[in-house]
């Protein structure tokens, strides 16, 4: 069986998986009933970033591969966690945020293994790559003035702290995938993993804006959807950029 066989068949499992979350996320849409669909659309991404791992194994994109399916799999557990299935702490959010947070991390590391995020190796000495560190500032700012202007609860200091400092790491993450755009990658990849991480700063924003804020505001599915599309698109990128090099 040749590697090119087994790619399209590996294309073919992409293409139902992907089709299965879309009609899980389209019955909880409709249905209104979140959690089941939810959670199920949550783990079929855990499946689209193993498939992805083994496609991409030997490559130069299975590092990467391999960390994006870690960070989903934190991903899930923390799903799991906010959806009150077994806890770490009593609180719930805080349990999302550690799983998310880790999570992040690993998303991270991924992003460094395909380019240098701050510094590039210099012929003597590590220089600071500037329209990164711009990025980085300005997602950065923008995260704060968006806490401050629509999260930020005076009688909720301390978990309004943790939602910040986890935006902020999100944020990061997000900067640092839009610096993609800098670098020599497909367009395809750049696209989703800049508007993957976009939708899972939204996601997450209006979770604090429930719990801070006001619990009406576009109430429903809608956490839901932009999270589990955002975390689509993020391991999809997976896709998109290894295919450029077979």
């Amino acid at each position: 069986m040749s590697d090119k066989y087994l790619s399209s068949q590996i294309d073919y499992i992409r293409i139902l998986i992907v089709i299965v979350i879309i009609g899980l996320e389209m019955i909880a849409a409709f249905t209104g009933v979140t959690n089941p669909w939810f959670l199920s659309a949550s783990a079929a991404i855990v499946i689209l970033a193993l498939v992805n791992f083994v496609d991409a194994r030997w490559q130069e994109w299975s590092r990467y591969a391999f960390l994006f399916l870690v960070a989903m799999i934190c991903g899930f557990i923390g799903d799991l966690l906010m959806a009150g299935i077994f806890y770490i702490t009593p609180i719930t959010l805080l349990n999302g945020i550690i799983l998310f947070g880790i999570g992040h991390v690993f998303y991270l590391y991924g992003l460094r293994d395909r380019s240098n995020l701050l510094l590039t190796p210099g012929i003597t000495q590590p220089r600071f790559i500037t329209k990164n560190i711009v990025t980085l500032l300005v997602v950065l700012v923008l995260v704060i003035l968006l806490f401050v202007t629509t999260v930020f609860n005076p009688t909720m200091l301390e978990l309004g702290f943790g939602i910040l400092g986890y935006g902020l790491l999100l944020g990061t993450v997000l900067a640092f995938a839009i610096t993609k755009w800098f670098d020599e990658f497909p367009t395809s990849y750049k696209f989703c993993i800049s508007i993957g991480f976009l939708l899972f700063l939204f996601s997450d924003w209006l979770i604090g804006y429930h719990l801070m804020t006001d619990p009406a505001f576009l109430s429903g599915p809608y956490v839901g959807l932009t999270y589990i599309f955002g975390q689509l698109l993020i391991q999809l990128s997976t896709m998109f950029g290894s295919k450029d090099n077979q």
